[in-house]
């Protein structure tokens, strides 16, 4: 079953975008002392330090308070016994929703205000759930194929601009694409997918779906 479940019905209905734009503003320049040529703009946003890894493990149903600052974390979420419904939600979203055994990496905190402070869980077994920050995700390499299946995030560097996306899906593929302070939604479809997402590097993909995925940047 698709997770994010609140931002792919709204699509499927054609109610809002997933994507806010990012508009940004004007700020005026003060001007430059004369004889002196004003300094540069910024032109990139500088990225955060290195997070300390945050793991959390319990058994059955749970409200876990996290400690994670306002930043975009990566979380795994791993309860190989569980049978029945299995879900994880924040304040924001519920990022996983599912049936039986899994294990699976979304994202948390992608959007500007949107700060995650409590997971409720839903569970019958023994669980553990882990936030790292990107240093703890695969990398997609141009030419060399990750595959796998469940849920999944990679990091996509610079260098890259597109990402092929082959699913096995008995029920919807979802891909996202984290760019800046936004996520965006370019595939939301039933069953199986192949075709290639548009990616500007540095961002994040994430794969969505029910069965298995191979992906391949270029």
């Amino acid at each position: 079953m698709i997770r994010r479940l609140c931002a792919a019905v709204l699509l499927t209905v054609g109610l809002v975008a997933c994507s806010p734009p990012n508009l940004g503003r004007v700020v005026p320049q003060a001007a430059a002392p004369e004889g002196l040529a004003p300094s540069p703009a910024p032109t990139t946003k500088p990225s955060p330090g290195p997070q300390r890894e945050e793991k959390h493990s319990g058994k059955g149903n749970a409200s876990v308070p996290m400690a994670w600052p306002t930043r975009i974390g990566f979380v795994t979420f791993d309860c190989p016994k569980c049978s029945g419904h299995v879900a994880v939600n924040t304040e924001n979203e519920l990022i996983v929703n599912d049936v039986g055994p899994y294990k699976g990496t979304q994202w948390i905190n992608d959007m500007p205000g949107r700060q995650a402070k409590t997971f409720t869980i839903k569970a019958n077994a023994a669980w553990t759930l882990t936030i790292t920050d990107e240093s703890g995700l695969p990398v997609l390499e141009p030419g060399k194929p990750l595959s796998g299946k469940s849920e999944a995030v990679f990091t996509v560097p610079d260098a890259v601009t597109s990402v092929a996306v082959a699913t096995k899906n008995s029920g919807r593929t979802a891909v996202w694409v984290h760019s800046g302070d936004y996520s965006e939604l370019p595939v939301n479809q039933l069953g199986d997918y192949t075709g290639s997402v548009p990616v500007s590097g540095p961002a994040f993909v994430s794969v969505e779906g029910d069965g298995t995925w191979t992906v391949t940047a270029s």
